[in-house]
């Protein structure tokens, strides 16, 4: 039998295959993995190790070339039999490529060379392989058996997921990607090798093995955060295969059509259609929805569709789904999974759509990450100091600029020149220019078209928008103008070029349209940003932005200077800041505003906005800093609401009482578990505040509280095995060992009683005169504040977890 194997026509890949066929255990010692490789092994293995053969597989993270891809393309297949470790060798370089076999006749043999798991090492390159027996070298073969064992099992660690997770978050691709090579297979068809069949690529591996074992571990909904480009529309056609009627839901047409043509792709056999304003098929097996029809409440009843009558809904774009039509049809509808779909879940509202997916993320990968992998292209910025514009002339009203002014700012034919200049100096083939308003998007259009610029306007009010986008394809205009409309939605993977046109100081807008033009495509190795920023407000954190870096929920706010040591972008990518914006984003971030003064005008804003004094729970959905800052920083929401001078008669009368002290109490008692939540709860009797309950009612609030999906996670452990069966004796119990106890006799016993004899659980009787005088008024003060308790506390636990 053949012993040496050289490449090209000598390649290593039909021995491998052909000895993992026979095998009864196998060793490899790889130094580097790449997916191409382990797809071209994998239905081998899988046989392999289906009919009882093992393996263990040592490779290394070593110049970062072996890609989390592979790793998690062989936990998915291999449905975790295989043994993965790490070498851990600190600085010393890891090179060995060896694949030892073992058996059934204790025969044995190593194939030693220079041959990676990859599909240039094993089918198209210049490889040499020795390939020797057991038999033939005893002492060869053992002293590499032994060193196997030693490295395997002293110098490695396991590829945990976990593990696993972090090293694709921090993975970046340090190998030379030669020009031209973004393809996106999903798109593009070569001759040379045809694409058969439609098949995961690129983050929906490892997203597709996330989400079956988020499924395996009991969930019905989940939430899969992934940045705009990299094919999410795919993930959930391939994650919907194994389901028998599905539901894809959207808030636009073009979206819908555009998802039926990827599940066609992917599916040979289901029938599909529409329930939009124009068709409404119920009979197909894979329904495109709009959220406009489908979420209206005449549609949501038997005569449509059943409760469980869809197996697997899919809604995309879920930053919107803390709309009503939203609620309507996640409250409607039993699927056995539900999966949302956005690239940008933090939304500017801060309506929490964590908790409609019970606060379950089962995988993210956001552009950064993208970028690191090579499944998006890099981007050349260019931050151009917009000085034509003092946007502090510019009315602010409720967080936004005053538009009128805006558009008679940014409608100027000075600025709209700078503007070409630039375009002309940098921008690729086809680019896309985001627009503040129709006003201001139909004025750029004919200025460049007035300059010879072959350019539209498209926006919601515009005529013949597909015919418009058609012509954007191909090549028949240079340049898009738009409106919003291609926030979201939009599939043209050969956009080389965006322009930033308009104030974007909020980062779920800025990545959104940095998103536009990530997508990888033929001929196609950069995206070109121009970004033209004045002084409005949040510019000086376009740094962080571009780093991926920026917190929403950052109390401190403060940006990044370009020129500093930590402005880390993602590998490829380049960031040119005109030297006067570098020096204006000092000059911002030197101006330390006190924080105090940064919330009192966030809190006037949502009073404005809401015509009313906030509510604890008012502030948390629309608030950009957390609650807890404002609670700390005017010791209680009550103190914060007296010092704006927004406490009522009523409320004012409280000052320096048990009731002002009790409130403060319910904002800050601690709580390692949410016990205390229904425990409290249970003194409300619908519309009054009771001063007692009984040990018994606690207990069935208890059973009531838990039976939600969401807050029953906080029983999910061994401590509270089988809970689910419960009856009611042992939700009291737990309710007396726990909360009562700790409210009646820790530091909240100023508040609390609790009789053991009767079982009776009160509130203290120096309460007891307010609740009688103000029982409305507290009970929406106590029910604010418990609301608040139980949202934050399951948001923040579940989604650190």
């Amino acid at each position: 039998m053949q012993t040496t194997y050289t490449g090209r026509t000598q390649p290593l890949l039909p021995r491998l295959q052909q000895n993992i066929k026979k095998a009864k255990h196998m060793d490899f010692i790889i130094s580097f993995i790449r997916d191409s490789g382990i797809k071209l092994l994998i239905n081998d293995l899988k046989s392999a190790l289906d009919r009882g053969a093992t393996l263990r597989l040592l490779t290394s993270t070593y110049l970062n070339v072996t890609e989390p891809n592979a790793l998690y393309r062989l936990k998915s297949e291999l449905n975790d039999k295989i043994e993965i470790k790490i070498y851990d060798g600190d600085s010393v370089s890891f090179h060995p490529k060896t694949y030892m076999f073992e058996y059934e006749d204790s025969k044995g043999e190593v194939i030693i060379g220079s041959s990676n798991i990859s599909k240039a090492a094993l089918v198209d390159g210049i490889e040499w392989n020795y390939v020797f027996s057991k038999d033939a070298c005893l002492e060869d073969y053992k002293t590499f058996k032994n060193e196997f064992n030693e490295l395997y099992e002293e110098n490695s660690f396991n590829a945990t997921l976990e593990w696993l997770r972090n090293y694709e978050k921090n993975y970046r691709k340090m190998i030379h990607i030669p020009k031209n090579s973004f393809v996106n297979k999903q798109k593009v068809n070569t001759k040379e090798e045809p694409i058969k069949e439609m098949e995961p690529i690129k983050f929906q591996i490892p997203a597709l093995y996330e989400l079956s074992k988020t499924r395996e571990e009991g969930y019905n909904k989940a939430l899969v955060i992934v940045a705009t480009g990299l094919g999410k529309t795919y993930l959930s056609a391939f994650d919907t295969l194994t389901f028998d009627k599905v539901l894809f839901i959207a808030h636009r047409d073009e979206i819908l059509k555009q998802s039926m043509e990827t599940f066609k792709n992917v599916y040979k056999d289901k029938t599909m259609g529409f329930f939009n304003a124009q068709e409404k098929e119920t009979d197909k097996e894979i329904i495109f929805g709009s959220i406009q029809t489908l979420g209206k409440k005449e549609y949501l009843n038997e005569d449509y569709f059943g409760k469980t009558y869809f197996d697997y809904i899919v809604i995309d774009e879920f930053h919107h789904a803390g709309a009503k039509s939203y609620e309507n049809l996640i409250e409607y509808f039993e699927p056995k999974f539900l999966l949302g779909l956005t690239a940008t879940p933090d939304r500017m509202d801060n309506k929490d759509i964590y908790k409609l997916c019970d606060y379950n993320i089962a995988y993210a990968c956001d552009f950064k990450v993208g970028i690191n992998n090579g499944w998006l292209v890099p981007f050349k910025y260019y931050g151009i100091y917009d000085d034509l514009i003092d946007y502090d002339t510019i009315p602010w009203r409720s967080g936004k600029y005053d538009i009128k002014v805006l558009e008679h700012k940014l409608n100027a034919d000075k600025r709209a020149e700078q503007i070409l200049q630039k375009y002309k100096n940098y921008a690729g083939k086809k680019t896309i220019g985001f627009c503040a308003s129709i006003a201001h998007c139909n004025f750029m259009a004919s200025f460049f078209t007035k300059h010879k610029i072959k350019s539209k306007c498209i926006h919601s009010e515009s005529n013949h928008r597909r015919k418009l986008m058609e012509d954007f394809k191909a090549d028949k205009i240079d340049i898009l103008f738009v409106v919003d409309i291609f926030n979201e939605g939009v599939d043209i993977p050969n956009i080389d070029t965006v322009m930033f046109l308009r104030p974007t100081g909020s980062y779920t807008i800025f990545i959104q349209q940095l998103g536009r033009g990530l997508r990888t495509s033929n001929g196609k190795d950069e995206l070109v940003v121009l970004d033209f920023v004045g002084n409005y407000k949040g510019s000086n954190l376009k740094p962080l932005y571009l780093m991926g870096a920026y917190d929403h929920k950052d109390p401190n706010g403060k940006g990044m200077l370009p020129t500093d040591k930590d402005f880390i972008l993602p590998e490829g990518c380049t960031a040119n800041f005109d030297l006067k914006l570098v020096d204006y984003f000092k000059e911002i971030n030197d101006k330390k505003e006190p924080l105090k003064e940064k919330l009192m005008q966030e809190y006037d804003k949502i009073k404005e906005n809401l015509n009313r004094v906030p509510s604890i729970m008012d502030m948390y959905e629309n608030a950009n800093y957390p609650v807890h800052i404002y609670l700390k920083t005017f010791e209680s929401w009550y103190r914060g609401l007296e010092e704006k001078g927004d406490l009522n008669d009523t409320q004012l009368s409280w000052k320096d009482t048990i009731v002002e002290q009790f409130l403060e109490e319910l904002e800050k008692t601690s709580m390692s578990k949410s016990y205390k939540i229904p425990t409290l709860l249970s003194l409300i009797e619908e519309t009054r505040l009771e001063v007692s309950v009984s040990a018994e009612d606690i207990g069935k609030s208890f059973k009531t509280f838990y039976s939600d999906d969401l807050h029953g996670k906080d029983l999910n452990n061994k401590n509270h095995r089988g809970w689910q069966s419960w009856n009611l004796r042992k939700f009291k119990n737990l309710a007396v060992n726990k909360p009562i106890h700790f409210l009646s006799n820790g530091k909240s016993k100023k508040f609390f009683n609790y009789d053991a004899d009767s079982e009776i659980f009160s509130l203290v009787k120096a309460l007891h005169e307010y609740i009688n005088l103000y029982n409305e008024e507290l009970l929406m003060e106590i029910k604010d504040r418990l609301q608040y308790r139980n949202i934050n506390y399951f948001h923040r636990k579940y989604m650190e977890d």
